[in-house]
Order: structure tokens, then sequence, then C-alpha cells
């Protein structure tokens, strides 16, 4: 499969003069992940702003309202064409750690993410999805109180380079929640104030449960027909990893 039949064409765009809380909300608005910046002088590559970028604003301590854009996307950022085979693509993401490409021929003709990918790659019997989730997820996974402020859990995110925190069970026996940052963009577009927010009020109401023994296809089919990238994986003992789309493609890319 090609890049160009994966692609999200419907994509969002901005201006490095944009105030970096006002286009979090519109990628809320949107339910995207990314937007294309555009480029500032005719001939050179478009930029690209992610959550990611938002999370470790919000991290760091600084008020996405009271910043620009210019100041923390990716210029000329990496892009694929949209004939390269899929599979060129996953390894471009996994290679430089990220989770979004801007596809362009020319200009930019689209985004692409890794959610995008794994989707197509569901449907595709050729790739072996019958592995165990326990051979792919994290288990250095990043636990975080509910009390803790949402800055608190960002910085300790972009900290560990992870899309995501487990969330301590408040009551005994009870089922840890998740943060991820999505949740730290959404408190971002909202102008919520992250230095007092606290974590427990914006838990991640797209995710589930997984188990080590399910295959990677259990894991995959639930999140990209949730729409999220990361899934607790329990035993009887409890918490005992995380998944994310970027780990199944990892695994698959082995």
């Amino acid at each position: 499969m090609r890049v160009a039949e994966a692609m999200t064409r419907d994509f969002l765009t901005t201006r490095a003069e944009e105030e970096l809380g006002e286009v979090a909300r519109r990628m809320i608005e949107r339910w995207v992940g990314s937007a294309i910046v555009e480029a500032d002088s005719p001939g050179s590559a478009p930029g690209i702003l992610t959550e990611r970028d938002v999370v470790e604003v919000v991290g760091a301590g600084d008020d996405p309202r009271r910043t620009r854009v210019a100041d923390h996307f990716t210029p000329e950022a990496t892009s694929a064409a949209p004939d390269w085979p899929l599979e060129r693509a996953a390894e471009a993401m996994d290679r430089g750690g990220f989770r979004h490409l801007v596809v362009a021929d020319g200009d930019p003709v689209g985004l692409l993410s890794i959610l995008d990918i794994m989707r197509s790659w569901t449907s595709e019997r050729s790739r072996d999805l019958t592995v165990q989730i326990s051979e792919a997820m994290r288990r250095d996974f990043l636990e975080v109180e509910g009390t803790e402020t949402v800055r608190e859990a960002a910085r300790r995110m972009v900290e560990r380079g992870l899309g995501a925190a487990v969330v301590a069970a408040a009551k005994p026996k009870s089922a840890p929640g998740l943060v991820t940052d999505r949740d730290v963009l959404e408190v971002a577009a909202a102008g919520h104030d992250p230095g007092t927010a606290q974590v427990a009020d914006h838990l991640s109401q797209r995710m589930t449960f997984s188990a080590p023994d399910w295959s990677l296809k259990q894991a995959a089919d639930a999140m990209t027909q949730g729409g999220f990238e990361h899934t607790v994986v329990v035993d009887r003992n409890g918490t005992a990893g995380v998944i994310s789309i970027s780990d199944i493609v990892h695994r698959l890319l082995a």
C-alpha cells in the first residue's frame, strides 16, 4: 500500500505567527494530532506542529496562550512522497521517533499519522499480528498520581519521552487511569491553567485495557477503532505495562 492510500487529505494548516493555544483549540476541534505550518518563503519546505510540541510547552511551565507557533514547531519537517510504500513511511517515523509525517508533492497534499498506518496494516493478512502484547509492550511505564498537576505530569512525560502515563488508582483494587499527550492538549486548548488543573480531572476517556497474552491484533483493533494510541496492559498483579501504536509498528518492523 502507498502513502497516498492511507494519508489524511483534509489536514489542518497554521501560520508561524499564530498563538499556540488557538492552534491547540483547532486541533482538538478537528480531532487531529498535528498541523502543517505554512512555509515562510516560496520554495521552502513546510513545518509541522504536533500535540507533543504543545505538551513540551506545558511541561516547561509556559502558557500556550502567550506563545507563538514559531517558537515551538519543527521547521522544514521530514516529509513523505505520496507514492512511497507505507512501510518506508513507517520506518522513517520509527527511526525518527515521531508519529506524524507531512506528505508533499511539491506542495503539501496530506498528513500521515502512525494511527493511519496501523489502520491500514490491521487489514493486511501479510502482517503477523498474532504476536502477544507482552513481546511489544513497554514495562518501564511512567505512573503519576491523580493529585499531580497536568503541568507536572506533562513535564515527566516529556522527560521520559513518553506519550502517556498511567494514573494510579484512587482506591485499592480499582482500575488505573491514563493521561496522554491528547489530554494535555485538551487542557491547553480549553485555556485551563495546567499548573493548577489536576490529572484526575483530565483522564483519557478514550482508552481500554489489554492482557499481556492478548495478540497485537486485539490491541491494534481496539486502538484504531477507538481512535487512541495507548492501551494499559494489566494482569492479576495490577498494571503490567503500556503498549502504544508506535510500539506495535516498531515490533512489526523488527
